[in-house]
């Protein structure tokens, strides 16, 4: 495990001219934007015109991660953008790493990462506007950006960052950390990855333990002999289809058998829990529901007290290269990792959370082929978690960009990729203590951690 930290690597202040570059491209996506930075550009001695889509210029600009829509609209227009660009010609990505509303941040960075890895010869950087006091501001610092080789870059007030892990491992912490009889809230922590982790802080914290997921509780029926292998289950399902309200068809007795092997997952889940001593309740809960999270959130504070914590471990993979990912694949990532965090924060007392852990991937930081849309959602968690360590001092938050753990979402196929890649699991023991180690314990300004061996040069 290394620390991921942002770290100086120029400033504004050495501005070589533009007029090398010979006229500039700068997509309209965002008109207010676009305009500002031509006339940035202008200032600096270059040229630059605006376009609805890249035309036949050295470089293009693309606003499309400027834009206010949807974030995951955005993130797919911006790919879009990028793949209309001819192969010869350099585009920047633009986007936002803070803003007011989350729903402004970008995560362009963790798809621009997947793309150089689909596409090794495409010349594409993307630049992630930090806290612009106003347009023109933040013109300006892209304009004075542009020589910049091609990467991944944070453009702050003075100064222009990149993403660096840290040299050494992190050691555990010493100490403890965590408040009085906490309530901690944690989506997705019903089963898979995120209940280890659950687990392990009921072991550290005890307190209380409201588990939200997708998943109903089907119940085991009476007559059936306990199974974990799905396989088997849908054959002793099959055997017992006569049975009364038993399905019948082969695709009844597969949706079926997933049914009662999530609600085993999740009994067992609660059934470790309270094994420690501390309360679990699992409730069935659509995130992306506003209206209703926040009347069902309401309803479980006043029985069991305000939220102290937060983990957020929802998430799904709809993966595709990029030339075939459509917008319903980007609305899939993002809507239970990224609308499903705003729903939820929105919902909550956030003067009361003490934690606030959001499971990333190393996909961020490194790229992964198939995964852009999956990359930049994660990407968006690391800028949030930044955002919420700033303006939260008082609340620990941390960001965990996971490699590939055993028995997580990582089929054999997938297994069998990341060992040709030699990249090793995380065993699900070794995750969930290194999760509660640093939620924790670590120091506060420590806020994106990589997990897992690293995938490759950034």
């Amino acid at each position: 495990m290394r620390a991921l930290n942002s770290v100086r690597i120029a400033s504004y202040d050495d501005i070589i001219s533009l007029e090398h570059f010979g006229e500039i491209e700068i997509t309209n996506a965002a008109p207010d934007y676009a305009d500002a930075i031509r006339q940035a550009i202008k200032a600096c001695g270059g040229s630059a015109r605006l376009v609805s889509t890249p035309q036949n210029a050295g470089l293009c600009l693309l606003t499309e991660g400027l834009t206010e829509g949807l974030l995951a609209n955005r993130h797919h227009m911006a790919l879009q953008a990028i793949l209309s660009a001819d192969g010869n010609m350099r585009v920047i990505a633009l986007d936002r790493a803070s803003a007011p509303a989350l729903s402004d941040i970008g995560g362009i960075s963790g798809l621009c990462r997947s793309f150089r890895i689909e596409h090794p010869g495409a010349r594409l950087t993307s630049l992630s506007i930090c806290a612009p006091a106003d347009v023109d501001e933040a013109a300006s610092r892209v304009a004075r950006s542009l020589n910049l080789p091609d990467s991944d870059y944070t453009l702050y007030t003075d100064e222009i960052r990149q993403d660096v892990l840290g040299d050494s491992l992190l050691p555990p912490p010493a100490h403890e950390g965590a408040s009085t009889s906490p309530v901690w809230l944690i989506s997705g922590g019903g089963r898979g990855v995120t209940a280890n982790c659950a687990v392990e802080l009921a072991n550290r914290t005890g307190g209380s333990f409201i588990l939200l997921g997708r998943s109903d509780m089907t119940e085991w029926p009476d007559w059936l002999e306990p199974e974990t292998d799905l396989k088997a289950l849908r054959s002793a399902l099959a055997k017992n289809s006569t049975r009364p309200g038993m399905p019948k068809k082969p695709v009844e007795i597969d949706r079926f058998a997933r049914k009662l092997l999530a609600g085993a997952e999740i009994a067992s889940t609660i059934k470790s829990i309270e094994a420690t001593g501390a309360y679990a309740r699992y409730v069935q809960a659509d995130i992306g529901d506003r209206a209703s999270l926040r009347s069902t959130l309401a309803t479980l504070v006043k029985e069991v007290g305000a939220v102290t914590g937060l983990v957020h471990g929802a998430g799904v993979l709809s993966d595709g290269l990029v030339s075939t990912l459509d917008l319903q694949s980007f609305e899939t990532v993002f809507a239970p990792k990224v609308m499903g965090l705003e729903i939820i924060l929105s919902c909550l007392d956030k003067r009361s959370l003490s934690h606030i852990a959001l499971f990333s991937s190393a996909s961020a930081v490194f790229g992964n082929e198939g995964q852009a849309n999956y990359a930049a959602a994660n990407a968006w968690l690391n800028n949030v978690a930044i955002q919420l360590a700033t303006s939260m001092p008082d609340t620990q938050v941390k960001s965990f960009c996971w490699g590939p753990w055993h028995g997580g979402m990582v089929d054999d196929a997938l297994a069998r990729m990341f060992t040709e890649r030699g990249i090793g699991l995380i065993t699900r023991q070794e995750g969930a203590r290194i999760f509660a180690d640093q939620l924790l314990n670590s120091p506060h300004d420590q806020v994106r951690f990589v997990v897992g061996d690293e995938w490759g040069d950034q």
